[in-house]
Protein backbone atom coordinates (compact mmCIF):
# COMPACT_ATOMS: atom_id res chain seq x y z
CA UNK A 1 0.00 0.00 0.00
CA UNK A 2 1.05 3.59 -0.41
CA UNK A 3 0.39 6.68 1.40
CA UNK A 4 0.71 9.95 -0.38
CA UNK A 5 1.24 13.66 0.41
CA UNK A 6 1.54 17.19 -1.27
CA UNK A 7 2.41 20.07 1.02
CA UNK A 8 1.47 23.08 -0.57
CA UNK A 9 2.94 26.79 1.28
CA UNK A 10 3.43 25.20 4.42
CA UNK A 11 6.01 27.33 6.20
CA UNK A 12 9.21 25.65 6.77
CA UNK A 13 9.23 22.34 4.24
CA UNK A 14 11.85 21.35 2.11
CA UNK A 15 10.71 18.26 1.41
CA UNK A 16 7.85 18.76 -1.10
CA UNK A 17 6.35 15.43 -2.36
CA UNK A 18 6.32 12.34 0.20
CA UNK A 19 5.50 9.39 -1.26
CA UNK A 20 5.82 6.21 1.81
CA UNK A 21 5.81 2.93 0.15
CA UNK A 22 4.85 -0.18 2.18
CA UNK A 23 6.02 -3.95 1.67
CA UNK A 24 5.36 -6.10 4.97
CA UNK A 25 5.26 -9.46 6.13
CA UNK A 26 2.08 -9.33 7.90
CA UNK A 27 -0.85 -9.17 5.54
CA UNK A 28 -2.90 -8.24 8.89
CA UNK A 29 -0.49 -5.42 9.92
CA UNK A 30 -1.80 -2.12 9.57
CA UNK A 31 -1.02 1.46 9.28
CA UNK A 32 -1.50 4.26 11.15
CA UNK A 33 -1.16 8.19 10.15
CA UNK A 34 -1.14 11.04 12.70
CA UNK A 35 -0.76 14.43 11.14
CA UNK A 36 -0.63 17.79 13.28
CA UNK A 37 1.12 20.84 13.25
CA UNK A 38 4.14 21.18 15.53
CA UNK A 39 7.29 23.91 15.48
CA UNK A 40 5.75 25.80 12.86
CA UNK A 41 5.39 23.57 10.30
CA UNK A 42 3.23 20.23 10.09
CA UNK A 43 4.41 17.04 12.05
CA UNK A 44 3.20 13.46 11.05
CA UNK A 45 4.18 10.28 12.91
CA UNK A 46 3.33 7.08 11.13
CA UNK A 47 2.89 3.47 12.84
CA UNK A 48 2.80 0.02 11.15
CA UNK A 49 1.29 -1.92 13.64
CA UNK A 50 -2.01 -4.50 14.50
CA UNK A 51 -2.46 -3.05 17.59
CA UNK A 52 -5.05 0.51 17.34
CA UNK A 53 -5.60 1.10 21.18
CA UNK A 54 -1.73 1.04 21.72
CA UNK A 55 -0.65 2.88 18.57
CA UNK A 56 -3.22 5.86 19.57
CA UNK A 57 -2.15 5.55 23.16
CA UNK A 58 1.48 6.07 22.15
CA UNK A 59 0.45 8.65 19.56
CA UNK A 60 -1.31 11.05 22.17
CA UNK A 61 2.00 10.26 24.31
CA UNK A 62 4.27 11.76 21.72
CA UNK A 63 2.62 14.69 21.08
CA UNK A 64 2.62 15.57 24.90
CA UNK A 65 6.62 15.04 24.44
CA UNK A 66 6.99 17.01 21.51
CA UNK A 67 5.21 19.97 23.24
CA UNK A 68 7.78 19.70 26.31
CA UNK A 69 10.80 19.48 23.97
CA UNK A 70 9.83 22.43 21.99
CA UNK A 71 8.96 24.63 25.30
CA UNK A 72 13.13 23.58 25.96
CA UNK A 73 14.41 24.59 21.99
CA UNK A 74 12.38 27.17 20.28
CA UNK A 75 13.31 30.96 20.50
CA UNK A 76 9.29 31.63 19.04
CA UNK A 77 8.71 30.77 22.67
CA UNK A 78 9.21 33.45 25.14
CA UNK A 79 9.27 31.52 28.35
CA UNK A 80 11.30 28.48 26.89
CA UNK A 81 14.77 27.37 28.40
CA UNK A 82 16.61 28.35 25.12
CA UNK A 83 14.61 32.09 25.34
CA UNK A 84 15.80 32.21 28.75
CA UNK A 85 19.49 31.73 27.91
CA UNK A 86 19.44 34.21 25.69
CA UNK A 87 17.57 36.61 27.42
CA UNK A 88 20.49 36.28 29.76
CA UNK A 89 23.08 36.67 27.12
CA UNK A 90 26.67 38.58 28.76
CA UNK A 91 24.61 38.41 31.99
CA UNK A 92 24.83 35.45 33.78
CA UNK A 93 25.44 31.61 33.20
CA UNK A 94 22.29 29.48 32.93
CA UNK A 95 21.43 26.27 34.56
CA UNK A 96 20.59 23.71 30.94
CA UNK A 97 18.50 21.11 31.47
CA UNK A 98 20.50 17.59 29.61
CA UNK A 99 18.52 17.47 26.60
CA UNK A 100 19.17 20.74 25.64
CA UNK A 101 22.79 20.63 26.81
CA UNK A 102 23.22 18.09 24.58
CA UNK A 103 22.14 19.73 21.01
CA UNK A 104 24.31 23.10 22.69
CA UNK A 105 27.24 20.09 22.19
CA UNK A 106 26.52 18.70 18.69
CA UNK A 107 26.23 22.06 17.76
CA UNK A 108 29.40 23.63 18.83
CA UNK A 109 31.04 20.83 17.24
CA UNK A 110 29.57 21.33 14.10
CA UNK A 111 30.38 24.87 14.47
CA UNK A 112 34.22 23.56 15.10
CA UNK A 113 34.11 20.89 12.10
CA UNK A 114 32.77 23.22 9.32
CA UNK A 115 35.12 26.42 10.49
CA UNK A 116 31.85 28.46 11.80
CA UNK A 117 30.78 28.45 7.75
CA UNK A 118 27.69 26.52 10.36
CA UNK A 119 26.98 27.76 13.57
CA UNK A 120 24.04 28.18 16.13
CA UNK A 121 24.81 31.48 17.11
CA UNK A 122 23.46 32.98 14.00
CA UNK A 123 20.50 33.90 16.22
CA UNK A 124 21.29 37.48 15.71
CA UNK A 125 21.20 37.13 12.29
CA UNK A 126 18.24 34.88 11.98
CA UNK A 127 16.33 37.11 14.13
CA UNK A 128 17.06 40.49 11.55
CA UNK A 129 16.15 38.25 8.46
CA UNK A 130 12.94 36.82 10.09
CA UNK A 131 11.47 40.17 10.62
CA UNK A 132 12.89 41.48 7.61
CA UNK A 133 11.00 38.76 5.77
CA UNK A 134 7.88 39.98 8.30
CA UNK A 135 7.93 43.77 7.57
CA UNK A 136 9.16 43.39 3.86
CA UNK A 137 11.69 45.33 4.52
CA UNK A 138 15.52 44.60 3.13
CA UNK A 139 18.22 45.10 6.07
CA UNK A 140 20.57 47.93 5.96
CA UNK A 141 24.00 46.68 5.67
CA UNK A 142 24.92 48.55 8.99
CA UNK A 143 22.34 46.47 10.85
CA UNK A 144 23.76 43.33 8.86
CA UNK A 145 27.29 44.02 9.95
CA UNK A 146 26.37 44.45 13.58
CA UNK A 147 24.58 41.46 14.21
CA UNK A 148 27.78 39.40 12.76
CA UNK A 149 29.62 40.60 15.93
CA UNK A 150 27.86 37.79 17.67
CA UNK A 151 27.59 35.46 16.22
CA UNK A 152 30.53 33.00 17.22
CA UNK A 153 29.90 29.74 18.32
CA UNK A 154 33.18 29.85 20.57
CA UNK A 155 31.54 32.41 22.74
CA UNK A 156 28.66 30.07 23.56
CA UNK A 157 30.83 28.93 27.24
CA UNK A 158 29.19 25.34 28.16
CA UNK A 159 30.10 23.80 31.75
CA UNK A 160 29.91 19.87 32.13
CA UNK A 161 30.25 20.37 35.60
CA UNK A 162 27.48 22.46 36.94
CA UNK A 163 25.83 22.08 33.87
CA UNK A 164 25.31 25.83 32.75
CA UNK A 165 25.37 27.53 29.70
CA UNK A 166 27.05 31.06 29.39
CA UNK A 167 26.56 33.72 26.41
CA UNK A 168 29.15 36.11 26.59
CA UNK A 169 27.85 38.60 24.94
CA UNK A 170 24.85 40.74 25.16
CA UNK A 171 23.59 40.75 22.13
CA UNK A 172 24.21 36.97 21.74
CA UNK A 173 21.30 34.38 20.82
CA UNK A 174 21.25 30.81 20.28
CA UNK A 175 18.97 29.72 17.26
CA UNK A 176 18.05 25.76 16.84
CA UNK A 177 16.16 25.96 13.79
CA UNK A 178 18.85 24.36 11.92
CA UNK A 179 18.69 21.12 13.64
CA UNK A 180 15.97 21.13 16.37
CA UNK A 181 13.14 19.56 14.05
CA UNK A 182 15.23 16.77 12.72
CA UNK A 183 16.48 16.12 17.04
CA UNK A 184 12.57 15.88 17.74
CA UNK A 185 12.17 13.35 15.13
CA UNK A 186 14.81 11.21 16.51
CA UNK A 187 13.59 11.20 19.96
CA UNK A 188 10.14 10.51 18.96
CA UNK A 189 11.18 7.52 16.77
CA UNK A 190 13.77 5.86 19.34
CA UNK A 191 10.91 6.66 22.32
CA UNK A 192 8.63 4.73 20.25
CA UNK A 193 10.94 2.29 19.48
CA UNK A 194 11.70 1.41 23.32
CA UNK A 195 8.00 0.83 23.78
CA UNK A 196 7.48 -2.16 21.32
CA UNK A 197 6.72 0.28 18.51
CA UNK A 198 9.39 -0.42 16.19
CA UNK A 199 8.15 -0.02 12.41
CA UNK A 200 7.54 3.61 11.99
CA UNK A 201 8.25 6.96 10.74
CA UNK A 202 8.21 10.91 11.74
CA UNK A 203 8.13 13.90 9.82
CA UNK A 204 8.89 17.19 11.46
CA UNK A 205 8.34 19.96 8.92
CA UNK A 206 10.15 17.87 6.35
CA UNK A 207 13.08 16.13 8.41
CA UNK A 208 12.17 12.57 8.65
CA UNK A 209 13.40 9.79 10.89
CA UNK A 210 12.62 6.29 10.20
CA UNK A 211 13.28 2.91 11.82
CA UNK A 212 14.03 -0.66 11.37
CA UNK A 213 11.60 -2.87 12.03
CA UNK A 214 12.38 -6.54 13.62
CA UNK A 215 10.18 -8.80 11.28
CA UNK A 216 9.09 -6.79 8.46
CA UNK A 217 10.79 -5.82 5.65
CA UNK A 218 9.22 -2.21 5.24
CA UNK A 219 11.10 0.16 2.88
CA UNK A 220 9.90 4.42 2.98
CA UNK A 221 9.69 6.29 -0.27
CA UNK A 222 10.38 10.06 -0.56
CA UNK A 223 10.55 12.24 -3.40
CA UNK A 224 12.33 15.23 -3.27
CA UNK A 225 11.32 18.96 -5.41
CA UNK A 226 12.94 20.37 -7.69
CA UNK A 227 14.71 23.75 -6.74
CA UNK A 228 12.09 26.18 -6.37
CA UNK A 229 9.37 24.16 -7.87
CA UNK A 230 6.33 23.36 -5.33
CA UNK A 231 4.75 20.50 -7.82
CA UNK A 232 8.49 19.18 -9.74
CA UNK A 233 10.28 16.32 -8.25
CA UNK A 234 13.37 14.42 -9.23
CA UNK A 235 12.56 11.54 -11.41
CA UNK A 236 14.55 9.74 -8.78
CA UNK A 237 13.19 8.62 -5.36
CA UNK A 238 14.56 7.92 -2.25
CA UNK A 239 14.29 4.13 -0.83
CA UNK A 240 15.44 3.66 2.89
CA UNK A 241 14.88 2.56 6.39
CA UNK A 242 16.67 3.22 9.81
CA UNK A 243 17.77 6.45 8.60
CA UNK A 244 17.09 10.13 8.53
CA UNK A 245 16.75 12.70 5.94
CA UNK A 246 16.86 15.96 5.65
CA UNK A 247 16.55 18.76 3.03
CA UNK A 248 17.10 22.41 3.12
CA UNK A 249 16.25 24.65 0.20
CA UNK A 250 14.49 28.25 0.20
CA UNK A 251 11.43 27.01 -1.14
CA UNK A 252 9.72 28.59 1.15
CA UNK A 253 11.40 31.41 3.50
CA UNK A 254 13.10 34.01 1.47
CA UNK A 255 13.36 37.47 0.93
CA UNK A 256 13.40 38.76 -2.75
CA UNK A 257 15.14 42.23 -3.91
CA UNK A 258 15.82 43.03 -7.12
CA UNK A 259 15.63 39.85 -8.66
CA UNK A 260 17.94 38.02 -6.04
CA UNK A 261 16.28 35.35 -3.73
CA UNK A 262 17.85 35.51 -0.85
CA UNK A 263 17.43 32.00 1.11
CA UNK A 264 16.28 31.53 4.86
CA UNK A 265 19.98 29.81 4.81
CA UNK A 266 22.04 32.43 6.29
CA UNK A 267 26.18 32.14 5.76
CA UNK A 268 27.82 33.69 8.40
CA UNK A 269 30.52 35.03 6.89
CA UNK A 270 28.37 37.37 4.33
CA UNK A 271 25.13 37.84 7.13
CA UNK A 272 22.99 37.52 4.00
CA UNK A 273 21.13 34.35 2.87
CA UNK A 274 22.84 32.21 -0.02
CA UNK A 275 20.94 33.32 -3.34
CA UNK A 276 21.75 30.10 -4.82
CA UNK A 277 18.55 28.08 -6.21
CA UNK A 278 19.45 24.49 -4.83
CA UNK A 279 18.33 22.14 -2.36
CA UNK A 280 20.23 19.98 -0.27
CA UNK A 281 19.59 16.69 0.93
CA UNK A 282 21.25 14.83 3.67
CA UNK A 283 21.06 11.14 4.62
CA UNK A 284 22.02 10.41 8.18
CA UNK A 285 21.91 7.63 10.66
CA UNK A 286 20.26 10.18 13.34
CA UNK A 287 17.77 13.11 12.64
CA UNK A 288 19.32 15.66 14.26
CA UNK A 289 22.99 15.36 11.98
CA UNK A 290 21.46 15.02 9.15
CA UNK A 291 19.15 18.51 9.93
CA UNK A 292 22.42 20.34 10.30
CA UNK A 293 24.20 18.45 7.66
CA UNK A 294 21.73 19.59 5.66
CA UNK A 295 21.67 23.32 6.36
CA UNK A 296 25.75 23.05 6.88
CA UNK A 297 25.97 21.81 2.97
CA UNK A 298 24.03 24.54 1.63
CA UNK A 299 26.68 27.30 2.93
CA UNK A 300 29.62 24.95 1.80
CA UNK A 301 31.37 24.21 -1.62
CA UNK A 302 30.41 21.53 -3.17
CA UNK A 303 34.01 20.07 -2.32
CA UNK A 304 33.62 20.53 1.35
CA UNK A 305 29.95 19.45 1.79
CA UNK A 306 30.67 16.35 0.19
CA UNK A 307 33.65 16.04 2.61
CA UNK A 308 31.64 17.17 5.59
CA UNK A 309 28.81 14.39 5.31
CA UNK A 310 31.80 11.87 4.33
CA UNK A 311 33.28 12.59 7.62
CA UNK A 312 30.36 12.47 9.87
CA UNK A 313 29.36 9.05 7.89
CA UNK A 314 26.59 11.02 5.48
CA UNK A 315 25.22 11.31 2.49
CA UNK A 316 24.69 14.06 0.63
CA UNK A 317 23.03 15.01 -2.50
CA UNK A 318 23.09 18.91 -3.82
CA UNK A 319 20.41 19.89 -6.95
CA UNK A 320 21.24 23.40 -8.44
CA UNK A 321 19.12 24.57 -10.62
CA UNK A 322 20.90 26.34 -13.32
CA UNK A 323 19.24 27.51 -17.07
CA UNK A 324 16.22 25.74 -16.06
CA UNK A 325 17.93 22.38 -15.94
CA UNK A 326 19.03 20.79 -12.57
CA UNK A 327 22.24 20.06 -12.13
CA UNK A 328 23.08 16.82 -9.49
CA UNK A 329 26.00 16.50 -6.96
CA UNK A 330 26.10 13.50 -4.47
CA UNK A 331 28.63 11.56 -2.58
CA UNK A 332 29.20 8.13 -4.11
CA UNK A 333 27.43 6.37 -1.49
CA UNK A 334 23.96 8.52 -2.48
CA UNK A 335 23.26 5.86 -5.15
CA UNK A 336 22.63 3.37 -2.69
CA UNK A 337 19.06 5.29 -1.63
CA UNK A 338 18.49 6.62 -4.95
CA UNK A 339 16.36 5.07 -7.43
CA UNK A 340 14.32 5.71 -10.55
Amino acid sequence: MMHFIKFKNRIGLSICLIFIGLATLNAQTKKWVYDTNKMGSPFGITIIDDDSAKVALFNQKCISIVDSLVHLISDYDSTSELSLINKHAGIKPMPISPFLEHILKIGKEASRQTKGAYTIAIGPLSLLWRNARKSKIFPEKKAVMEAKKFISADDISLDSLFHTVYLKHKGMRIDLGSLGKGYVAQYIVNYLKENGLDNCLVNAGGKIVTSKPKNDLTIWTVGINVPRSFKDILPKTLKFRNKAVATSGDLFQFFEKEGIRYSHIINPVTGYGITSPKNVTAIASDGLIADWLSTACSILSIKDAKKLALKNHAEVLISILKDNKVEIYKTKGFDNYFNE
